[in-house]
């Protein structure tokens, strides 16, 4: 077993991190041009790869020494929205995980995927955790999510005034709600409509609906 010792972060560092990834690489519009960030600010290259999924069940890795990010080929032509999530996942080992990878020796593919099986399961889900957290922050910046879901709600007032209206409870119709705007808006910020509603509840935006 593989210890790395990999040390908790709070919420509100990983967001405060990510804040400060967007301002130093200039993000202002959506959708965020991850690829672009990749290639020409951290230099790394991306790299499709035939069967990555089918052979180590797992649709991207980074280089040992994130010079690279590989992506299962499939996902990188036919899953759009989530080869971005892809990218930035891996993206996100690079800034909250780097002293961890120098622990780990893998040159290969094959070899990163036997390392990640002897990883301590204590610090692989730290890991994952706030990778996956870090890459919905980058893709899904707070200041354009509240900007593009108020716009969205006021659109979807007129549903909500007619299930209030019919005695429905907002517990009943917030879901709906919350997954409607995510679905709109996943083609607005090119990511799953699951990253979108994750995102809107951890900004706890789902309080401003009646």
């Amino acid at each position: 077993m593989i210890n790395l010792n990999v040390k908790y972060l709070s919420d509100a560092y990983i967001a405060s991190v990510a804040d400060s990834f967007l301002k130093e690489n200039s993000v202002e519009s959506i959708p965020v041009n991850i690829e672009r960030i990749i290639e020409f600010n951290y230099r790394m290259d991306i790299v499709p790869v035939p069967s990555l999924q089918a052979a180590f069940d797992i649709e991207g890795c980074s280089a040992f020494d994130f010079s690279a990010i590989f992506v299962d080929q499939y996902v990188y032509e036919q899953r759009y929205n989530r080869y971005r999530f892809t990218l930035a996942h891996e993206l996100a080992h690079k800034v909250l995980h780097q002293e961890y990878y120098k622990k780990m020796e893998f040159f290969s593919i094959s070899e990163w995927a036997n390392v990640v099986e002897q990883i301590d399961e204590n610090d692989r889900s730290k890991m994952e955790y706030q990778a996956y957290a870090f890459a919905g922050l980058i893709l899904v910046p707070p200041k354009f999510l509240r900007t593009e879901f108020e716009e969205q709600l006021h659109l979807f007032k007129p549903q909500i005034e007619q299930a209030q209206s019919n005695d429905i409870s907002r517990d009943d119709y917030l879901n709906t709600v919350v997954d409607g705007i995510a679905y709109i808006l996943s083609t607005k910020f090119k990511v799953s409509t699951g990253v979108l509603s994750r995102r809107i509840k951890n900004d706890c935006l789902e309080q401003e609906i009646g």
